[in-house]
């Protein structure tokens, strides 16, 4: 019955069909499970930024009912535990369909469902995760969704082999590894997040590579998984992201300087506050990464304070030769000169707003703002758009960067919130 909707309510939804059938390279991984779409089903795929996937993921990986109204035209969800109750609603055949996940109304801007071109009804994965009260997470750089229900007990280790038992917590290496959702560096050199990992099994890796992993979490474990904001909130520390408005003050960044008795270029935390703003990137969090990159700019590595670079751009730990390319960068105001570590920039705030815009680079596709010069003489050099949180940046900016973006969050950010 699904099936009979009309493909109009592609237009209600503000999809084209073109666009209901894009970029369907989405791996889905469900309570430790990889979800495998038949070939001859609707792929999952990704548009206006969520992830939509047939009727068939939610019903038989969720564990959950699914049935249309066609009287109210709602499709409705019910959970093992749940009501199937439906809001009243009335209207003609053209209305949009409404999502019900256990008599509570979705409201539509979280995602609407709709028919495919090929007659498939598909839903957003997020709204439906969310509202049977599973953890969604969304890893962008590896186009992965996990979801794991919060309620689900913890899956005991897996041992394929007669390997000594690994030191590790409880329910397992692969499992506590991947609520990290954090990038990894695997013995190879392979870049993997560590939510991947819950549809391995410890019998895919060598005795090496488990004993790496091993490692990997002791060093993660150093850090909380989530992040306690002034105003109460807590956000997990994978879902910290290089775009948005900053919270820390520009009092709040200084006085982290102030205490150290450094002396920083007058009006500094202004500029990242300010120049992050015109980016929609979060100033005082990229403030806190230079205060890591700098040592609180007491420049105790390779650049130098005459330079203004203040997040390490091009410090490679081999001095330049002179003849690298710019990039497209302005040569006014960037250099590349021989024999120092990293760019030189022509004043503090060129220094900032090159910064800003190496993180522009990472967190997102988008052109440069109107009227911006580029600056960052990397700026092209980066896969754009891979990183669109802190914990993104763990084995790109730094290599190999494992505990990377939590150390700007918590060592550096959050010593300043707390001021």
């Amino acid at each position: 019955m699904l099936g009979v909707m009309c493909a109009g309510l592609l237009c209600a939804a503000g999809l084209s069909p073109a666009e209901a059938t894009s970029g369907h390279n989405v791996n889905i991984v469900i309570n430790g499970r990889t979800v495998v779409i038949p070939a001859h089903d609707q792929p999952a795929f990704i548009s206006d930024d969520r992830t939509y996937v047939p009727v068939r993921v939610v019903s038989e990986n969720l564990g959950s009912r699914v049935d249309w109204r066609f009287e109210t035209r709602q499709v409705v969800i019910t959970s093992p535990a749940g009501t199937p109750a439906v809001s009243d609603r009335s209207g003609g055949p053209q209305q949009e369909v409404e999502l019900v996940v256990d008599g509570r109304v979705i409201p539509p801007d979280l995602g609407q469902p709709f028919i495919t071109p090929a007659g498939r009804t598909v839903l957003p994965l997020r709204a439906v995760g969310e509202a049977l009260d599973c953890e969604v997470h969304w890893d962008g750089a590896e186009r992965l969704v996990a979801i794991t229900a919060r309620r689900q007990p913890l899956p005991p280790p897996s041992r394929g082999d007669a390997r000594d038992p690994l030191p590790t917590p409880s329910g397992g290496l692969l499992y506590e590894l991947a609520g990290y959702r954090t990038n990894l560096r695997l013995l190879d050199g392979t870049l993997t997040n560590s939510a991947a990992l819950l549809g391995k099994e410890e019998s895919d890796f060598s005795g090496a590579e488990l004993e790496h992993l091993t490692t990997l979490l002791g060093q993660l474990q150093r850090y909380d998984q989530q992040v306690k904001l002034p105003d109460g909130r807590v956000w997990a520390t994978a879902d910290v992201t290089i775009q948005g408005p900053a919270i820390a003050t520009a009092d709040q960044l200084q006085a982290c300087v102030t205490e150290r008795g450094v002396t920083i270029p007058d009006g500094l935390a202004d500029l990242y506050l300010e120049i992050g703003a015109e980016y929609g990137i979060r100033g005082d969090l990229a403030f806190a990464q230079a205060a890591k990159e700098t040592n609180y700019w007491q420049y105790t590595g390779l650049v130098q304070p005459d330079q203004y670079n203040y997040c390490g751009l091009w410090a490679t730990g081999s001095p330049l030769t002179g003849g690298e390319s710019l990039n497209g960068a302005d040569p006014g105001l960037v250099r590349l000169e021989p024999g120092r570590h990293g760019a030189t920039f022509a004043s503090p705030e060129i220094g900032v707003e090159a910064h800003i815009q190496h993180l522009y680079a990472y967190a997102t596709t988008d052109p440069l703002p109107p009227g911006k010069v580029l600056l960052s003489p990397r700026f092209n050099l980066v896969q754009r758009g891979c990183a669109p949180t802190w914990q993104g940046l763990n084995a790109r900016w730094a290599v190999p960067g494992t505990t990377y973006g939590q150390s700007v969050i918590h060592d550096y950010w959050v010593d300043a919130l707390g001021r």
